[in-house]
């Protein structure tokens, strides 16, 4: 296990105030201060029946009730000692607020734990103004929130310039006071600092506080706010936006979730599919829950050009997209957009519509291209949700310092039951390195926390590189394995106005990145006394890219991630309930959230994983491609290749009928001859059917070898050299094995695949271990027989079922596996 995999996800637990639980009605403080004379009836509270954060907080400022008081009137008699009931504070909190003049308040409380006054907060807030100790207190709070060395930024905010004529333009249509309001400093975007603000560990200076800005696409929203619209309307105007953001995660799609849950969850055969063909996209299936009856015909999508502004890109991303992508436009000479390649161009507008997709068309060349796209999507979607809150919040502020005793205290639900929106989900560290980088310049940020600690845990390890990048190597596992290959961490990433802060506790995280061992070892098993997984509850966008090595890794792992996604918390976490979007409340979350596969083939898994778990009512889409000649085509002997189709009933019923036709028909066809027996592997995809193999083979005392994922270095080389100089007949290797090593094991003469890989370039690379030279003419002769028997006597003898198709597909090519799939009364089929 790494060290740094152990770093990155340490979180500390919030500890229990006792006031989240339902049944703990001692510690609850009333929502809102009250004058009726119910309440002052009612006995004052004791210091003893305080919590004891809310006596930590009263000591913080003085001794506001003896801790030795007694509620004895004898004790009170001749006592000098004023108690203060909580009417009492209401009363003076009100004729305080009345004969004040109205101020403003710099100091923003953090968006994800405003709510509405109770009488104990406008205490607090009270004492808080009254205190000699305010640094004090600031220092402390900011502490809690992971917020050091906090400056006042107040002197840094940036107004937003306007020329004549839009100034002119907004004057006519919102009037003079809209410029007006766009001084107002809590609404504008802060002045971006020149320095690049690179931290050392914790050191960064000039932290920025958690304030929020809003661009100048917002600008509509916030004239509409100065002229007086009714908040009463706030989701109206969200459902009614132009912004799919705004229309796919509004409050009012509680309403509209019903039907369309209902077609989602009926055998998954009610949603209304459309199949097409795309030039870029290749092969297209569509699905959507709103389309009308029995559509199934083919539809050509309607190309639009696409740019930021159209998609409702956040400005600040805008301005730094050109700048990561460029390089990416420049290389693609098909590209004849300004701002994407022909591939984001086709995968953008789903996308940005949160659809889920099914992409199984990633390659090598294009990896860079999707990572930016949907690291893009990302930022995009984590700052507005951010400033949503923020602009509500800065509402719910305004209402409570000036309260209008005609107007009801405005409700806005916006939020989850935690922070984190957005989970990337990697099988390596390397690809961390790549989505970071892409965040830092994308995100147009000034500080970094953390980011020197970040690169030294996550930048690649020599020792381990070297290893890798021999020259024999193939070009995807170069790829694959460059850097830091460690699958075991998980990082919070949390935004602010000017800084990224990495390694940021999961609670208070906008987007987390973590392999799928990461997140498993925090959420444990069922029995386990540590185990967390109510971070995970409030995701919106979850993306899984290189899906297809994880399958090398656990799929069990991913699988149990997506089980826990969307569940509701066992614990408040600080979670204002008043805000949490009542489909969240309803346990309908996971069928608004979206859901990004990538991948560079489609598997039964992968596809069985994207049924299961999209659930998406927006729709979603699944894009494939179908292979002309496959990889066989790559193959370099003259080998004969057979192919044996093997009968079965059911897919329960597979492997055992794929053993049984191994050791009656294929096994006693390698032994028939000494020349046949000596030098055959065989290749194996699951690690059960090799145990079954090697037990097999050892209960019947055949001469063989065996390599397996969990073979150690030394036995594999005594495997080797023992199959090499023809110590033992035949050699078990795995799949696994060799997608983590690549070795090219020499004097191979015969190759059996007891079942087809996955990754459709294994096939020609053990077929072409058939060409190594075996070594001196002398060894070659005594393994074999005679130097020119060699040749003719190498064979591949493959074995496959009707459930093999997708497999068989990128190995012989679409037509041919379909043919040798459904052909009736031919069970052998053999190509040369």
């Amino acid at each position: 296990m790494a060290k740094g995999g152990k770093k990155s996800g340490e979180r500390g637990r919030p500890a229990s105030s006792g006031r989240s639980g339902k049944g703990s009605k001692q510690a609850r403080v009333s929502g809102r201060g009250t004058t009726s004379t119910t309440s002052d009836k009612k006995a004052p509270k004791k210091f003893g029946q305080l919590s004891r954060k809310e006596r930590d907080m009263m000591e913080e400022y003085g001794e506001l009730v003896p801790q030795d008081f007694e509620e004895d009137e004898s004790d009170r008699i001749g006592s000098f000692r004023k108690i203060v009931k909580e009417s009492d504070l209401d009363h003076q909190l009100q004729v305080k607020r009345e004969r004040e003049v109205e101020s403003d308040d710099d100091d923003e409380e953090d968006e994800y734990k405003l709510d509405r006054p109770s009488a104990f907060n406008k205490l607090i807030g009270m004492l808080k103004k009254d205190s000699k100790r305010q640094d004090e207190w600031k220092k402390r709070k900011l502490e809690e929130e992971g917020l050091e060395d906090l400056e006042d930024d107040d002197d840094n905010e940036e107004v937003i310039e306007l020329t004549e004529a839009e100034k002119k333009a907004l004057v006519k249509k919102y009037g003079k006071d809209y410029l007006k309001a766009l001084d107002g400093a809590d609404m504008d975007e802060a002045e971006e600092d020149d320095s690049e603000g690179e931290d050392q560990g914790h050191d960064s200076a000039d932290i920025d506080e958690e304030e929020g800005g809003v661009d100048k696409d917002d600008l509509e929203a916030i004239a509409e706010e100065q002229e007086g619209s009714d908040d009463s309307d706030e989701e109206e105007h969200y459902i009614k936006s132009k912004d799919t953001f705004d229309r796919h995660f509004s409050d009012s799609m509680t309403a509209l979730l019903a039907p369309k849950v209902a077609i989602v969850e009926l055998a998954g055969n009610k949603w209304k599919s459309v199949s097409y063909e795309d030039p870029v996209l290749k092969r297209v299936e569509k699905f959507d829950t709103d389309n009308p009856e029995g559509v199934r015909k083919e539809e050509k999508p309607k190309k639009n050009r696409l740019d930021l502004e159209s998609l409702m890109v956040k400005q600040r991303v805008q301005s730094n997209w050109l700048e990561v992508n460029g390089s990416l436009l420049e290389s693609s000479p098909s590209s004849t957009s300004k701002i994407f390649t022909p591939l984001q161009e086709a995968l953008i507008e789903p996308i940005n519509q949160y659809k889920d997709l099914l992409f199984t068309n990633r390659t090598m060349q294009n990896a860079k291209e999707i990572r930016n796209l949907y690291v893009l999507h990302a930022i995009n979607h984590v700052y507005k949700t951010r400033d949503r809150i923020l602009k509500n919040s800065g509402k719910l502020q305004r209402h409570q310092q000036n309260p209008d005793s005609s107007a009801d205290i405005p409700e806005f639900r916006d939020q989850g039951f935690t922070r984190p929106k957005v989970l990337v989900i990697l099988p390596f560290k390397n690809t961390v390195v790549d989505v970071v980088e892409s965040l830092i310049a994308l995100g147009g940020l000034t500080q970094y926390e953390n980011k020197k600690r970040f690169f030294d845990e996550f930048g690649p390890d020599e020792e381990v590189e070297n290893e890798s990048r021999k020259q024999d190597r193939p070009a995807d596992f170069l790829e694959t394995f460059k850097g830091n290959i460690d699958d075991h961490f998980r990082l919070g990433v949390k935004f602010t106005r000017k800084t990224l802060k990495l390694y940021a506790d999961f609670y208070s995280a906008d987007l987390i990145l973590a392999s799928p061992l990461g997140l498993k070892t925090v959420i444990g098993a069922e029995g386990d006394r540590k185990r967390d997984f109510d971070f995970l509850a409030s995701i919106e966008v979850v993306i899984v890219d290189q899906t297809d090595d994880m399958l090398m890794q656990n799929w069990d792992h991913l699988e149990t991630v997506f089980e826990y996604m969307n569940l509701i918390p066992k614990n408040a976490h600080g979670c204002d309930f008043s805000r949490v979007r009542n489909w969240s409340l309803d346990g309908r979350s996971k069928y608004v959230r979206q859901t990004l596969v990538f991948s560079n083939y489609l598997t039964p898994e992968i596809n069985a994983l994207f049924k299961k778990f999209s659930k998406n009512v927006a729709g979603k889409l699944k894009i494939t491609q179908g292979y002309d000649h496959g990889s066989i085509v790559d193959v370099v002997p003259l080998v004969q290749q057979s192919f044996n189709r093997i009968k079965t009933r059911t897919l329960a019923q597979a492997d055992d009928s794929r053993f049984q036709y191994f050791i009656t028909q294929t096994l006693p066809q390698l032994r028939r001859s000494a020349l046949t027996q000596t030098h055959t592997m065989i290749f194996i995809p699951s690690y059960f059917d090799f145990v079954r193999l090697r037990n097999y083979f050892t209960e019947n005392k055949y001469s063989f070898a065996a390599i397996c994922e969990y073979t150690s270095n030394a036995n594999v080389s005594r495997a080797r050299s023992s199959f090499f100089h023809g110590e033992v007949s035949f050699l078990l290797y795995t799949e696994r094995f060799h997608y983590f090593r690549r070795y090219n094991v020499r004097g191979t003469f015969h190759l059996t695949f007891y079942g087809l890989p996955d990754h459709p370039q294994f096939y020609p690379e053990m077929l072409n271990l058939l060409a190594l030279p075996a070594g001196s003419e002398k060894s070659r002769s005594k393994h074999v027989g005679a130097t020119g028997l060699e040749d003719r006597a190498m064979s591949c003898t493959t074995m496959f079922t009707k459930y093999d198709l997708l497999k068989l597909q990128r190995i012989v090519g679409t037509d041919r596996a379909n043919s040798m799939c459904k052909q009736e009364g031919r069970d052998l089929f053999v190509f040369t």
